[in-house]
This record gives structure tokens, C-alpha cells and sequence, in this order.
């Protein structure tokens, strides 16, 4: 089996956000100064996306399925402040740290559940639902965390916040994961060939895994520069690992892509869809709960406003990294990258001091930039078409 031109193999989004990256990042390296890539600023950039990223990581999956989920920043927002009010000694019940982390992460579950029935087996689109959901949850929030209840300073869940990895660790992690994606990407290689499948060049498989590496020891050396990998950095890699995995090496993955795709067809061929979409909002519900135990960390407790406007950060990391609004189509590594570009606008924004209502409509127009982008790139409009048709006659 000959390999195929290495065009074909070639993602042209992905290509596109790494350039989208690469020109904000000289920009703000420019505006800002040598702060700009150094290790703290990078450690904090990471950290800072992690638990919106969580989220937008369930969230691919969710609109793959055809489905969209407003109230996840609510969500998260009840599973911190029933954590901390399960932990906290003061205004809620005192219970242990384990303890108090479970009842969250069942907490939220719980909604999540509660919200894939209402859509399943009710009919109520996703979209009220979760509306609904979105002020329900927020009332909840305010409700428990009237006092704001705090964690303990010695409650070992706060190291989530505050504690990096050493960089003798960070390093032997860094190197585990680029053995492990080279071995896994000269397998994949490697089955294609087998199978008779369209196969890339060898020089294009072996030049993605020095590429890879390079940003990952290089990561990790920056940030070790400061005060190495932050944990909650860690457990967003971990979320991210997993739910691809289970997107495209699942029953459960790959049946929601069906669904997405064309949910008849997807009926007709024996797919319980009700059953999966139950179950999509309960991983969402899930995964809500474990960013609200990071976001909880973070911030030693919980607040009213804990959340808020994450359910927007997390729907565009996934729409800006190539998930169709319309089912079937998109990636968990799409998403890390749109919600590093998001993260990225933040950020420097910050840093360049600009003002808040600047930020909210810079945030917006970043937004609906890339996506109007990669719509005239996928389904141009007729006036476009005509242009370059005009274009290629003259």
C-alpha cells in the first residue's frame, strides 16, 4: 500500500488555529513585554483555562450529539458550592474532604441526568432545558452559598488549587507522553497500512512526533522555569485524554457521532437514542461536577457568581476548534486548541490593561470571527462563489 499525498493528510483547521495562535502570541509578546512566555505566564495561561476547558470537553461531545448545554457553568457553580458547603465546618455540615468532593460530584451528576430525561424522554429541546437549568442551578448556588462557605485550610483538595508537580516528575511525565504518542501514532500508521487504508508518508508521521515533542518538553521546561505543571493543568490533560478516547474508541463515542449525523438513520439502524442522550447528559453532568471541585480549589470555596459566563467560554472553545453547531462533526484536540486561543485573548488582554467592556466585545468578535471564517471556508455563500468564479475566468 503506497502512501497518499501528504495534502490529504493534513487537517487545514487545525493547521489554521495553530497560525491563529502563533500570530497572537507574537502580538501579545510584542505589547506586553518578556513577561509574555515566561514560565509563570504560561503556567497561569494553562490554569487558568482549566476548568472551562473541562467543560468544553463534555460540551464537544454534547453538540456532536446534537444537542447544546447552557446551564453547564450553573452546574459547575452548584457542584462548588455543595462541596464547600459539605466541607465547610462553619455554615454547613462539616463533613470530611472525600466526603464533601462525592456529594458534589453526585450532585451534579444528578442534574445532569434529570436534564438528559426532561430531553430524552419528554422532548423538551436541549436548549430550554438547559435554560431553564441554566437560572434554576444559578438560583440553587445562591441559595447555598449565601455565606460563601470556605475549605478548610488543611483540606487536601486545595493542592488541586495551589500545588504544582516537581520538575523531576514534570520532566518523566513529558517523556511518557511523547513516547506514548509516537508509539501510538506509528500504530495507528501501522493499521492503516494493514488494513489497505490511505496512509500518510513516513516522514509526515515521524515529523508530527518531533513536532510534538519539541512543544511538550519545551512546555514543560518553561514552566518549570516558574514552579513546574500545575495540578488542576494536570487534571485538565487527564479530562481531555479520556474523553477523547472515549469519543473515537467507544461504542458509546462513535454512536454519538451517528446520532449527530443523522438521527433517523441512526434510530433505524438500532441506536437507542434516547438511551444516548440520557447518557450524554449525565458525562456532562459528571464532568461539570469535577470542574467545579477544580474551580472550588482554585478559589477555596464558593461564591454566588462561581461560573459565571463559563458555559460561553466552554461553547466557544469548542465552535472556535471546529465542532458543527449541527451534530456529527468535531474533536476533543479541537477544542483544547479553541479554548487555548480563547484563553490566549484573555489573557492578553489583561495584560495589556485593557478595559472590561473592551475585553467582553473583543472576547465576542474573536468569537464570531473564526467561525465566520471557517463558514465562508466550508459553505461560502453564493456572492462569494460568484466572485471566484469571476475570479478564475479572468
Amino acid at each position: 500500500m503506497k502512501s497518499s499525498a501528504w495534502k490529504d493528510h493534513i487537517d487545514a483547521r487545525v493547521l489554521s488555529m495553530v497560525f491563529i495562535l502563533v500570530g497572537l502570541w507574537v502580538l501579545f509578546r510584542v505589547q506586553v513585554g518578556e513577561f509574555y512566555f515566561s514560565g509563570e505566564s504560561i503556567a497561569k495561561l494553562l490554569r487558568d483555562m482549566s476548568t472551562w476547558t473541562i467543560l468544553g470537553a463534555g460540551m464537544t461531545l454534547v453538540i456532536v450529539a446534537g444537542h447544546i448545554d447552557l446551564s453547564v457553568g450553573s452546574l459547575l457553580a452548584v457542584a462548588a458550592a455543595t462541596g464547600a458547603f459539605a466541607i465547610n465546618a462553619e455554615y454547613g455540615f462539616g463533613l470530611s474532604t472525600v466526603e464533601g468532593v462525592a456529594i458534589a460530584v453526585a450532585a451534579g451528576t444528578l442534574l445532569g441526568f434529570v436534564q438528559g430525561l426532561l430531553t430524552a424522554y419528554i422532548r423538551i429541546p436541549a436548549f430550554i432545558v438547559t435554560l431553564g437549568g441554566l437560572f434554576i442551578f444559578r438560583g440553587f448556588t445562591q441559595k447555598i452559598s449565601a455565606f460563601d462557605p470556605r475549605v478548610p485550610d488543611s483540606s487536601w483538595i486545595l493542592s488541586l488549587g495551589f500545588e504544582y508537580l516537581s520538575p523531576n516528575l514534570g520532566w518523566a511525565l513529558g517523556a511518557i507522553v511523547c513516547v506514548v504518542f509516537i508509539a501510538l501514532q506509528m500504530r495507528r500508521r501501522a493499521a492503516r497500512i494493514k488494513a489497505g487504508l490511505s496512509t500518510e508518508p513516513l516522514w509526515l508521521t515521524g515529523t508530527k512526533g518531533a513536532v510534538v515533542s519539541i512543544l511538550i518538553l519545551g512546555f514543560v521546561w518553561k514552566v518549570n522555569e516558574y514552579r513546574g505543571i500545575p495540578e488542576q493543568t494536570l487534571m485538565m490533560f487527564a479530562v481531555l485524554l479520556i474523553m477523547h478516547i472515549v469519543a473515537h474508541n467507544t461504542t458509546f463515542g462513535r454512536r454519538l457521532y451517528a446520532i449527530g449525523g443523522n438521527v433517523e438513520a441512526a434510530r433505524l439502524s438500532g441506536i437507542r437514542v434516547e438511551r444516548y442522550t440520557v447518557g450524554i447528559f449525565v458525562l456532562m453532568g459528571f464532568l461539570a461536577s469535577v470542574a467545579g471541585i477544580v474551580w472550588m480549589a482554585q478559589n477555596q470555596g464558593s461564591t454566588k457568581n462561581a461560573g459565571e459566563f463559563y458555559e460561553l467560554y466552554a461553547i466557544a472553545a469548542v465552535v472556535i476548534g471546529g465542532t458543527s453547531l449541527a451534530g456529527g462533526k468535531g474533536t476533543i484536540f479541537g477544542t483544547f486548541l479553541g479554548g487555548l486561543v480563547m484563553a490566549t485573548v484573555i489573557q492578553g488582554m489583561d495584560y495589556s490593561n485593557l478595559d472590561n467592556w473592551l475585553q467582553l466585545v473583543v472576547r465576542g468578535a474573536v468569537l464570531v470571527i473564526a467561525v465566520g471564517i471557517d463558514s465562508l471556508g466550508k459553505n461560502p455563500p453564493r456572492w462569494l462563489q460568484r466572485i471566484r468564479f469571476n475570479k478564475s475566468e479572468n
